[in-house]
């Protein structure tokens, strides 16, 4: 069985992410396991930025993360959503695996991560130092996976579909794993290459598909103050043909088998080609994924300490698990009262309780955080 384990972070939705879906589509997988980097999208300067949208980081982050979800969706993949920030609290509850994570770190070095800069297209340079621990801890997640999610995942991914930054790890994390798990067998690398990431050289924005064209233009024309060659102009029209039957410019349209004759463009040609079909792509994606209802995946919280029991089970009462099936985000304390037969003055301090122990938003109307509670009686007994 194909099982692909991957990574997002969707801090918009940016045409590289996206076609890291059609990427993760092409191998076919039989079942697929998505890790969103959420600890990262939070921190990242760009996210959040926008001030005419009045949304919550979380809101904005779930809409991004549902857009992923219809692409998926659309393109037939069997897939299930993990949150970095619930995965690494999972992993670092093992002190083996924490003991793991910091031997493969304590590793690298200034000179070894020199080698990041030598890939093609891949804006190493640009990589923060929180994000050199996600990359570590992502890849302990998807060897760890039934352990951590048993509620989703009984069989370990068969392959690892990731950036080519990868590379500047691969070899250090599977020699550490090797010395310290037994019949340690990794999982099979499949690299996304051949994307160019066109970025504004001073904002570090990349094309997304909330821009308008004259947006997209100026990251276009800032990115490429030369004429790329042939093989990147190839490669971003394999990028936008994933998405579109043919390249449009001006009167004219552009199928596969067409496109050496962009290399005969100049290189004012070449962005308005890049940029209008750029803005094309992002119609199309927008266009599928308004068409697409995708189904909430559930939320569970992993419990392996009697600690966590003790303060997220043990004290759910009849009460508060009655005025938690209500917490969906429609109803107000009032509502839930009401639905409930429970007096407003004993329903409201139930929900600050409820809100203290992060089992639910801090909202007017309250939704749950998780939907299940999974036990790890194994980690218990020691």
């Amino acid at each position: 069985m194909k099982i692909i384990y991957t990574n997002l972070s969707p801090i918009n939705n940016a045409y590289t992410n996206l076609n890291h879906i059609f990427y993760l589509a092409k191998h076919k997988p039989q079942k697929a396991y998505i890790c969103i980097w959420d600890s990262f999208v939070y921190e990242n300067q760009i996210f959040g930025n926008d001030t005419s949208n009045t949304k919550t980081k979380a809101e904005k982050l779930q809409e991004s993360v549902d857009k992923i979800e219809k692409l998926l969706t659309y393109l037939k993949i069997d897939y299930k959503i993990i949150y970095l920030s619930d995965a690494m609290s999972r992993l670092f509850k093992s002190t083996t695996q924490f003991t793991q994570f910091q031997n493969i770190l304590s590793n690298f070095t200034i000179s070894e991560l020199k080698k990041g800069f030598e890939l093609n297209y891949i804006p190493f340079g640009d990589i923060s130092l929180s994000r050199l621990n996600y990359i570590i801890a992502d890849f302990l997640v998807s060897t760890y996976l039934p352990e951590l999610y048993p509620e989703l995942c009984s069989s370990q991914p068969t392959h690892y579909l990731t950036s080519e930054r990868f590379r500047v790890f691969q070899n250090e994390i599977n020699h550490s794993l090797k010395k310290n798990i037994s019949k340690y067998v990794p999982p099979k690398i499949i690299y996304v290459t051949g994307v160019p990431v066109i970025i504004h050289p001073e904002d570090k924005i990349i094309p997304t598909s909330e821009m308008s064209l004259d947006s997209i233009k100026r990251i276009v024309s800032a990115y490429y103050k030369k004429k790329p060659d042939n093989k990147e102009i190839f490669d971003i029209a394999d990028v936008l043909l994933n998405a579109l039957p043919k390249l449009a410019y001006k009167d004219k349209n552009y199928s596969r088998s067409e496109l050496g004759c962009l290399t005969k463009f100049a290189l004012n040609e070449i962005t308005e080609l890049i940029s209008v079909n750029l803005y094309n792509y992002f119609e199309e994606i927008n266009k599928i994924t308004n068409e697409v209802i995708i189904d909430r995946q559930k939320k569970s919280h992993f419990i392996t300490t009697y600690s966590d029991y003790e303060n997220q089970i043990k004290e759910l009462t009849a009460i508060k698990l009655e005025i938690l099936k209500h917490c969906n985000g429609k109803n107000t304390s009032f509502d839930i009262a009401k639905k409930t037969g429970l007096n407003f003055n004993t329903v409201s301090p139930y929900l600050t309780q409820l809100k203290q122990k992060r089992l639910i938003e801090n909202a007017k109307r309250p939704k749950r955080l998780i939907d299940s509670f999974v036990i790890d009686l194994e980690a218990l007994e020691k």
